[in-house]
């Protein structure tokens, strides 16, 4: 086994040696944090195949990189197996990935989420992927669990796409004895290329003159800089600490109105925010207990929202 460590990373990973080659398969790889996760795998000396019904963003960053192949395809379609070979770790973060997007279309959310997770666990399970890492969430937990909320708080979500990635989450623990698997609860995900949601939303009113909207104010979130995350995502793909789950979070409660402060002074603003009733589906105080991620993944944050947020806008 040979060593590889990256300078932009917080872990040294083993990566075959002896003339074999280490494969990811990344599903999703054109979004937010695919792509984030796909610079730091080809950083750290892995092959990686690249899919995502839209490839337009992996084209323009990793396009003639002879240790990332990109594909345009669906996991859902029959094409997609031929994509897996024996032995591939396969990161799967393809998803219907918002709130709204899949309270107004359940069936897609459905079909895309729990239909297309479980059609990649079979693929796995027929082709001998050595294992599958699932990005999950905490919208999975129940709005009333104790808090820091644990990796065995109950599961009872309230929101169709917390839903979708529960019953996912459940088809891949059905399958566990003939997939190994690793399943992250991302806490609230930040960072560079994501525009929408709190941060994103906030500096890019900001940058265009207007008022960043908070809807009530008062709400805690666990966030995390997705530099975290893809810290993560590769220690998952390495740990012998699989049929497991782990929360991904910074193990800190900020509260909306001081993360969108936090917008405010970052762009030396004099715009103020704009509060508007809080959505049913925000959790009132959401932070996780981390400590099963610290021990056993070797997980550990190291952006605060203020650093994270002057990166962003590097």
């Amino acid at each position: 086994m040979a060593l590889v460590t990256s300078s932009h990373a917080y872990y040294t990973l083993k990566i075959m040696g002896d003339g074999g080659e280490m494969r990811v398969v990344v599903t999703g790889a054109n979004g937010f944090v695919g792509l984030h996760t796909v610079r730091e795998l080809l950083n750290v000396g892995y092959d990686v195949i690249a899919v995502d019904i839209v490839t337009s963003k992996l084209q323009t960053l990793f396009r003639g990189n002879e240790h990332c192949k990109i594909h345009t395809a669906n996991i859902l379609d029959e094409d997609f197996e031929s994509l897996i070979e024996e032995g591939d770790k396969v990161l799967h973060l393809a998803a219907v990935p918002r709130f709204a997007e899949a309270r107004e279309n359940p069936q897609k959310a459905v079909k895309v989420n729990v239909e297309g997770t479980l059609n990649v666990i079979q693929i796995c399970i027929r082709k001998k992927a050595e294992r599958l890492v699932y990005s999950s969430t905490g919208s999975v937990y129940s709005r009333n669990v104790p808090i820091p909320i644990r990796e065995d708080a109950a599961r009872e979500p309230d929101s169709v796409y917390g839903l979708t990635k529960k019953q996912a989450e459940d088809w891949i623990i059905f399958y566990s004895n003939r997939l190994p698997y690793v399943i992250l609860r991302y806490g609230y995900v930040y960072g560079k290329g994501k525009d929408w949601g709190a941060v994103g939303a906030f500096l890019k009113r900001l940058k265009e003159g207007k008022r960043p909207v908070i809807f009530g104010g008062k709400q805690t979130n666990d966030f995390i800089y997705v530099k975290d995350i893809v810290q993560a995502n590769l220690l998952a793909l390495e740990t012998s600490y699989v049929r497991n789950t782990f929360n991904i979070g910074s193990a800190r409660a900020t509260s909306i109105k001081d993360v969108c402060e936090l917008c405010i002074k970052a762009m030396k603003s004099d715009l103020t925010m704009e509060i508007k009733p809080a959505r049913a589906f925000d959790f009132p105080v959401f932070v996780y207990d981390i400590s099963k991620a610290q021990t056993l993944l070797g997980f550990e944050p190291k952006w605060n929202l203020s650093d994270g947020i002057e990166d962003i806008l590097k």
